[in-house]
Protein backbone atom coordinates (compact mmCIF):
# COMPACT_ATOMS: atom_id res chain seq x y z
CA UNK A 1 0.00 0.00 0.00
CA UNK A 2 2.74 2.26 0.84
CA UNK A 3 4.94 1.45 -2.19
CA UNK A 4 1.40 2.52 -4.69
CA UNK A 5 1.18 5.79 -2.91
CA UNK A 6 4.92 6.10 -3.18
CA UNK A 7 4.83 5.10 -7.00
CA UNK A 8 1.58 7.15 -7.72
CA UNK A 9 3.08 10.66 -5.76
CA UNK A 10 6.63 10.16 -8.25
CA UNK A 11 4.38 9.05 -11.24
CA UNK A 12 2.29 12.72 -10.50
CA UNK A 13 5.65 14.59 -9.81
CA UNK A 14 7.48 13.44 -12.99
CA UNK A 15 4.19 14.63 -14.67
CA UNK A 16 4.03 17.72 -13.01
CA UNK A 17 7.74 18.39 -14.39
CA UNK A 18 7.10 17.60 -17.68
CA UNK A 19 4.04 19.19 -18.02
CA UNK A 20 6.21 22.57 -16.60
CA UNK A 21 9.38 21.67 -18.86
CA UNK A 22 6.85 21.79 -21.67
CA UNK A 23 5.09 24.85 -21.10
CA UNK A 24 8.73 26.34 -20.15
CA UNK A 25 9.93 25.52 -23.78
CA UNK A 26 6.90 26.38 -25.61
CA UNK A 27 7.44 30.52 -24.27
CA UNK A 28 11.38 30.59 -24.98
CA UNK A 29 10.80 29.18 -28.38
CA UNK A 30 7.43 31.61 -28.76
CA UNK A 31 10.01 34.60 -27.22
CA UNK A 32 12.04 33.68 -29.97
CA UNK A 33 10.30 33.09 -32.87
CA UNK A 34 8.36 36.84 -31.89
CA UNK A 35 11.99 38.68 -31.42
CA UNK A 36 13.00 37.22 -34.87
CA UNK A 37 10.05 38.05 -36.78
CA UNK A 38 10.25 41.67 -34.74
CA UNK A 39 14.04 41.52 -36.04
CA UNK A 40 13.52 40.57 -40.00
CA UNK A 41 10.14 42.47 -40.20
CA UNK A 42 12.18 45.80 -39.61
CA UNK A 43 14.96 44.24 -41.63
CA UNK A 44 12.29 43.80 -44.72
CA UNK A 45 11.23 47.92 -43.74
CA UNK A 46 14.84 48.91 -44.11
CA UNK A 47 15.95 47.16 -47.00
CA UNK A 48 12.75 48.20 -48.90
CA UNK A 49 13.48 51.41 -47.95
CA UNK A 50 16.89 51.34 -49.39
CA UNK A 51 15.26 49.52 -52.62
CA UNK A 52 13.15 52.22 -53.26
CA UNK A 53 15.78 54.95 -52.50
CA UNK A 54 17.79 52.60 -55.17
CA UNK A 55 14.97 52.73 -58.01
CA UNK A 56 14.82 56.45 -57.71
CA UNK A 57 18.27 57.49 -58.56
CA UNK A 58 18.35 59.23 -61.71
CA UNK A 59 21.17 57.99 -63.70
CA UNK A 60 21.24 60.59 -65.91
CA UNK A 61 21.07 63.66 -63.59
CA UNK A 62 23.71 62.09 -61.28
CA UNK A 63 26.04 61.60 -64.46
CA UNK A 64 25.53 65.68 -65.44
CA UNK A 65 25.85 66.39 -61.48
CA UNK A 66 29.40 64.44 -61.94
CA UNK A 67 30.61 66.14 -65.12
CA UNK A 68 29.50 69.14 -64.51
CA UNK A 69 31.82 68.74 -60.80
CA UNK A 70 34.56 67.44 -63.03
CA UNK A 71 34.56 70.89 -64.92
CA UNK A 72 33.03 74.03 -63.45
CA UNK A 73 32.12 77.04 -65.64
CA UNK A 74 34.48 79.42 -63.74
CA UNK A 75 37.21 80.18 -61.55
CA UNK A 76 34.90 80.81 -58.78
CA UNK A 77 32.67 77.45 -58.71
CA UNK A 78 36.17 75.55 -58.85
CA UNK A 79 37.07 77.80 -55.42
CA UNK A 80 33.98 76.74 -54.24
CA UNK A 81 34.40 73.32 -54.94
CA UNK A 82 37.49 73.40 -53.39
CA UNK A 83 36.14 74.73 -50.42
CA UNK A 84 33.25 72.60 -50.02
CA UNK A 85 35.05 69.20 -49.95
CA UNK A 86 38.18 71.15 -47.18
CA UNK A 87 38.25 70.75 -43.97
CA UNK A 88 40.82 73.16 -43.51
CA UNK A 89 39.08 76.37 -41.15
CA UNK A 90 41.22 78.96 -42.85
CA UNK A 91 39.14 78.48 -46.47
CA UNK A 92 36.01 78.00 -44.75
CA UNK A 93 35.68 81.06 -43.55
CA UNK A 94 37.55 83.05 -45.64
CA UNK A 95 39.75 84.60 -42.91
CA UNK A 96 42.89 84.27 -44.80
CA UNK A 97 40.94 85.63 -47.73
CA UNK A 98 40.22 89.08 -45.63
CA UNK A 99 43.74 88.79 -44.42
CA UNK A 100 45.19 88.82 -47.49
CA UNK A 101 43.47 91.72 -48.81
CA UNK A 102 43.94 93.85 -45.41
CA UNK A 103 47.49 93.40 -46.30
CA UNK A 104 47.15 94.80 -49.86
CA UNK A 105 45.39 97.97 -49.43
CA UNK A 106 48.09 98.54 -46.72
CA UNK A 107 50.56 97.79 -49.32
CA UNK A 108 48.96 100.45 -51.67
CA UNK A 109 48.48 102.75 -49.29
CA UNK A 110 52.14 103.41 -47.76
Amino acid sequence: LDATRTTRQLEETIDNFEKQKIKDIKNIFSEFITIEMLFHGKALEIYTAAYQNIQNIDENEDLEVFRSSLYPPDYQSRLDIVRANSKSPLQTTGSLKSSLKTVQVRKFKC
